[in-house]
């Protein structure tokens, strides 16, 4: 680890001098020229713009960042880099403009020295004004970093420097339960378009237009294993894997490199799903082989000098040629899906001498839900799925995932398999593709005993329940009832499956408990509190037995 870079400040009264020093520090260390050819440019192209927020436009500003703070701005974004494993980083250099902004709103001079917990309040107003509130809360994170980073590096002249990023992105969570059709959830895909997409792909290849096999064989590997539409058309030629389990078992998976950061995986295929991988595998191959092979051939300079095709081969040859995919380490040569240009489309003749990297928009285009694409039918019209209207079926690809990862939570998957399944580097995340329908939920909370009770309660007895556990409670979002207890939070609704006409306050030690509980709500709902008071009316309720 001796080729680490670390900045160390110096114990200074003056912050500008580590500024100052980590500018130097970025600039000589850490520059980085796969983002920028020259530090003095304000444009890094394909990168990032440093021009300044606009508070009426939010998304352009052709004003570069002041001079006194533009430098710290270039220093800290090769900073994140060289830390970062993801490509961009376009939340954290929003929060530098959005610093730039307040600091001379509030002091006249975009001097770094002077960030403290009111500039960045200020800026996390502006960015839950001004942006989505998973943008928002993104953004937010990135602020806490650099106030971290800012408070470490003794940066700023705040002797209190300890800033918490206030916003929130609630969690939605869908319990309403849903159809065998799946219809109408906005996360899910319905049923009667994978079932058609299915359909298509079971028939013989003489009956599938080119762009019908590729367009199947994409999704049906997106159905084999949780994966993003990038994964699988990054995905090598020799991508199989064939492993023996613990239990001698011959297991086949697929070797991906996940996106967001989680790196090299192998994604296990399900047994039901192997000859559906394997089918979809072998078709991509049949129609990359030509490309692969002419790839190959550049790679290896096997032209003939005096033939013509060498010259029109290398002009039209991609930019970052041999490199598919350079982070990933794949090769033109061994991508499963390469294509020649034209090679999908009916319209025009294939040129065999042009390599073509097909891009997410471009397979998103088969699926979506609209008539034509440049002229030609999406898939469903292709086939005729039709809706009642007239209008195609449609399908998104993160439906799938969302899907695969919901049939994973139903069949009992653990937290830990899913994120590992999923190339998911965050178990946390596992929640934002749960969409079990409350009475799963409610089967898999008995089935588990996760209550810890019997299966039978006798009327009027309940589990044993230390009382002092509720003398200092933190909040007052929380249902007791005969079968035991659950912790909300004061921003939701009181659970719509509570037991209102039974639950349980004939027994003294509920009873009790639920009088701590309503004297909190009415402490919290006093001080200000205002999403306390819904829930006071709905414990007070309780009391009076409506």
């Amino acid at each position: 680890m001796n080729n680490v870079l670390i900045f160390k400040p110096i114990e200074t009264i003056d912050p500008i001098i580590n500024i100052n020093k980590f500018i130097s520090f970025c600039k000589d260390s850490l520059f980085n020229p796969n983002l920028t050819s020259s530090w003095e440019s304000s444009v890094w192209p394909k990168y990032y713009k440093f021009n300044k927020f606009d508070v009426k436009n939010n998304s352009y500003n052709k004003e570069t960042l002041d001079d006194d703070f533009i430098d710290f701005a270039k220093a800290y974004m090769f900073h994140v880099h060289s830390f970062n494993k993801s490509k961009l980083s376009f939340n954290t250099l929003s929060i530098l403009k959005l610093i730039e902004f307040v600091l001379l709103k509030i002091y006249k001079e975009a001097n770094v020295t002077k960030c403290d917990n009111l500039v960045f309040d200020e800026c996390a107003r502006l960015a839950s004004e001004k942006y989505s509130k998973m943008a928002a809360f993104c953004m937010g994170k990135e602020l806490e970093k650099l106030s971290v980073f800012l408070n470490e590096n003794r940066m700023t002249y705040s002797y209190y420097f300890n800033w918490v990023n206030p916003l929130r992105c609630k969690v939605e969570q869908t319990w309403s339960g849903y159809d065998v059709s799946l219809e109408g959830h906005p996360k899910l895909p319905n049923v009667n378009s994978i079932t058609a997409i299915a359909e298509i792909f079971s028939k013989s290849d003489n009956d599938l237009s080119t762009r019908d096999v590729f367009t199947t064989a994409i999704f049906a590997l997106l159905m084999c294993a949780p994966s993003r539409i990038s994964e699988i058309l990054s995905l090598p030629e020799d991508c199989e894997i064939l492993e023996e389990d613990s239990m001698g078992v011959q297991r086949y998976g697929l070797r991906f490199f996940s996106a967001k950061g989680y790196e090299g995986n192998i994604k296990w295929v399900p047994t039901t799903m192997i000859p559906v991988a394997k089918k979809a595998i072998e078709r991509l191959r049949c129609l990359s082989k030509n490309a692969r092979e002419l790839a190959r051939v550049i790679e290896g300079n096997n032209l003939q000098d005096s033939n013509s095709l060498e010259k029109s081969i290398n002009e039209n040859k991609p930019k970052t040629f041999p490199w598919y995919d350079e982070e990933k380490n794949i090769k033109y040569s061994n991508a499963l899906c390469l294509l020649n240009k034209n090679q999908l489309c009916k319209s025009r003749k294939v040129n065999v001498k042009m390599l073509y990297k097909p891009t997410v928009q471009f397979f998103i285009a088969d699926i979506v839900d609209s008539n034509f694409i440049k002229g030609n039918f999406n898939i469903f019209k292709r086939h005729n799925y039709l809706n009642g209207d007239g209008s195609p079926y449609l399908l998104r690809t993160h439906q799938l995932r969302h899907l695969l990862n919901t049939f994973a939570q139903i069949n009992g998957m653990d937290d830990f398999s899913i994120a590992r399944w999923s190339g998911r580097k965050c178990i946390s995340q596992n929640s934002f593709y749960d969409h079990r329908s409350h009475d799963q939920m409610a089967n898999m909370i008995r089935e588990n005993n996760l209550l810890g009770l019997t299966n039978e309660i006798p009327n009027k007895n309940i589990p044993v329940v230390n009382v002092d556990e509720f003398e200092a409670l933190s909040s007052g979002a929380i249902l007791v009832t005969k079968h035991g207890y659950c912790k909300h939070s004061y921003a939701f609704e009181p659970c719509r499956h509570y037991p209102v006409e039974d639950p349980g306050f004939e027994n003294k030690i509920i009873s009790t408990i639920h009088d701590k509980i309503l004297e909190k709500t009415i402490n919290d709902k006093n001080e200000g509190n205002f999403n306390a008071e819904k829930w006071y009316e709905f414990q007070n309720d309780l009391i009076k037995g409506e």
